[in-house]
Parts: structure tokens; C-alpha cells; sequence
């Protein structure tokens, strides 16, 4: 097969894969989650929370506590919010598929494609 064979059936994978239920409900949750400037203000605290909490744990400043303390609020206020915990839900739901998707493409020419993935310290 040529490569531009191997281009016309990878566009053919992205537009079937945006027809996948799971995209369309990550799609619809991610409109709402753009509609919603207190759960987008909500992430985005976390996320700067959790930077700097790593900072603070790396370079061993004072006032990890206090930056763990306003992560873990933070962390409970995320999980009690819907709109975010739909979005992540879906999303997990795609990269799963997806993820699966990619193993088997791996398996199937022999090659790792899919790497282990890093966790965070917070």
C-alpha cells in the first residue's frame, strides 16, 4: 500500500472514530464544561494548585501543608462538581477506547507504540 493509501485509511480511522458514541458524549460534555466559567475556574485553580504543591514538595519550601490542604478542598470540590466529573468521565472513556485501539496496533506490527505513563507527586 502507498502512502498516500495509508493517509486516506487513517482519514477514514478519525472520521469513524468521531462517529463513536463515546466521542459525541465527550464532545456534548466538553460544550457544557465550556459553557460553565465556575467549573473551567474550578480546573484551572486545581491544576495551578497541584504545580505548585510540586514545587513546593521539590524544592522543599515552606508551605506544603497549607498548598496540600487547599489541593485536597480543591480535589473535593472537583469531585462534587458534575459538570467536570461528566467531562472526565467521557474523556476516560475515549482514551480508553482509543488506548485499546493503539495496543492493538502495537501487537499487531510488533512495535511499542504505547509507553508507561508517569505519575504525579500530588
Amino acid at each position: 500500500m502507498s502512502d498516500n493509501g495509508i493517509q486516506n485509511k487513517t482519514k477514514e480511522y478519525i472520521q469513524a472514530l468521531l462517529e463513536l458514541e463515546e466521542m459525541k458524549a465527550y464532545k456534548k460534555a466538553f460544550e457544557v464544561y465550556k459553557e460553565d466559567k465556575e467549573a473551567q475556574q474550578l480546573l484551572k485553580d486545581f491544576q495551578e494548585t497541584q504545580k505548585t504543591c510540586a514545587v513546593f514538595k521539590q524544592g522543599g519550601f515552606d508551605g506544603v501543608q497549607e498548598e496540600e490542604r487547599k489541593l485536597e478542598k480543591l480535589n473535593s470540590l472537583l469531585s462534587k462538581n458534575n459538570v467536570i466529573q461528566h467531562l472526565i468521565k467521557t474523556q476516560d472513556s475515549v482514551q480508553s477506547f482509543i488506548g485499546g485501539l493503539v495496543g492493538d496496533i502495537s501487537k499487531g506490527i510488533n512495535f511499542p507504540f504505547v509507553q508507561p505513563r508517569k505519575s504525579c507527586c500530588c
